[in-house]
């Protein structure tokens, strides 16, 4: 019993310094850095902590994350409206909210930019309003409790089609419940689980290990948000569409009730762009005895939300027919680089224009 009481102690002394070196250290999403800045919230889940700051350091970027008191990313507050200021409102999960750059550098900063360039007619306010892991679900109800409070003309729905429909599957009773439901069962432990994997260094890096070796043995097709990319699908990805579509037509809704003017975009994942990276995937894939279809996803998500009758913007010919396409995508965090960035925004900018609403 002492053996194992010493063994036991030994084990949680390097378990801390592990912790403490890894910390100290930063680059991952479980770092304290990045960990404050989000909170709970029993109405959606997770959000931005109003007030909130940061440095947040990996190999790839160093970024400092400022968080306004209304709870999204912005270096000012969201005040009153002027009479002449058209708001834009951007939903969205972590390709919006973009840590890896700084503000002024995201797309949505930059389209800010573009759109007030011309220097005549109104004053446009782009609202960044993505929060790291974030589905559809998850974005009604961050509209329906925070974001319309903001008094948005346009409300823009990033939809990434890389995990979207996963995301919806997995908390389509979220809807009804008008947030995540007591006692739910499974659904809740695993909410928990990844809550204490994300407050530890050290189980963050084990469970990025294990999905590596996950991937090694068994393919990336076992990888959930692979399989809406699959040419035979499991039923959750048709249940997440259709629990996205719902999610969409409800912030629609929602929007056209304040007289706001909604639209759709359409993120590609990068290895729809990428051929190194597809041709990869696709060989793991195979190898399992899954065929992976490059595009189905973007597909199956604008044939999901046409019923929507929703004006639709897809990112995905404007990203696929740059040169270096590989540059526009980090490779060890498959968000926009910043010259992503800037392909995004410059071809937003006809498409948010004419979400305007007519005001003169």
């Amino acid at each position: 019993m002492k053996r194992c009481g010493l063994l036991a102690l030994i084990v949680l002394a390097q378990f801390a310094a592990l912790e403490a070196g890894l910390r100290w250290y930063g680059g991952s999403e479980a770092s304290p850095a990045f960990q404050q800045l989000f909170m709970q919230d029993p109405r959606v889940g997770h959000r931005l902590r109003p007030g909130a700051s940061a440095r947040y350091t990996t190999p790839e970027f160093s970024t400092d994350i400022t968080i306004n008191p209304q709870g999204v990313r912005d270096d000012a507050p969201v005040g009153p409206k002027a009479t002449d200021e058209v708001r834009v409102v951007i939903l969205g999960d972590s390709l919006v909210l973009s840590v890896q750059v700084d503000l002024q550098i995201t797309f949505a900063k930059q389209l800010e930019q573009r759109l007030n360039d011309a220097g005549t007619g109104p004053r446009w306010r782009i609202i960044n309003a993505g929060v790291q892991g974030y589905g559809p679900v998850d974005e009604w109800l961050f509209y329906k409790h925070v974001v319309r409070d903001l008094q948005p003309d346009v409300v823009l729905m990033m939809v990434f089609v890389g995990n979207d429909a996963v995301e919806a599957h997995d908390k389509q009773t979220w809807i009804d419940a008008d947030g995540r439901p007591a006692g739910s069962g499974s659904a809740e432990a695993a909410t928990h689980l990844r809550r204490v994997v994300r407050s530890s260094m050290v189980l963050q890096n084990i469970r990025l290990r294990w999905d590596i070796m996950k991937g090694s043995l068994a393919g990336p097709a076992t990888e959930r948000p692979l399989t809406t990319y699959l040419a035979e699908p499991p039923p959750e990805v048709q249940s997440g569409l259709d629990v996205s579509r719902r999610a969409y037509g409800l912030i629609a809704g929602a929007a056209a009730a304040q007289g706001a003017t909604a639209g759709l975009i359409l993120m590609p994942a990068r290895f729809q762009t990428d051929d190194a990276d597809f041709g990869r995937l696709e060989a793991i894939v195979a190898q399992t005895g899954g065929t992976l279809v490059r595009q189905a996803a973007t597909e199956r998500f604008a044939t999901a939300l046409a019923p929507l009758n929703l004006p639709m913007f897809d990112l995905l010919p404007v990203l696929a027919q740059q040169p270096d396409r590989a540059g526009l995508f980090f490779q060890r965090n498959v968000h926009l680089t910043p010259r992503g960035h800037g392909v995004v925004s410059g071809a937003l900018v006809q498409f948010v224009r004419s979400l305007r609403p007519v005001t003169d």
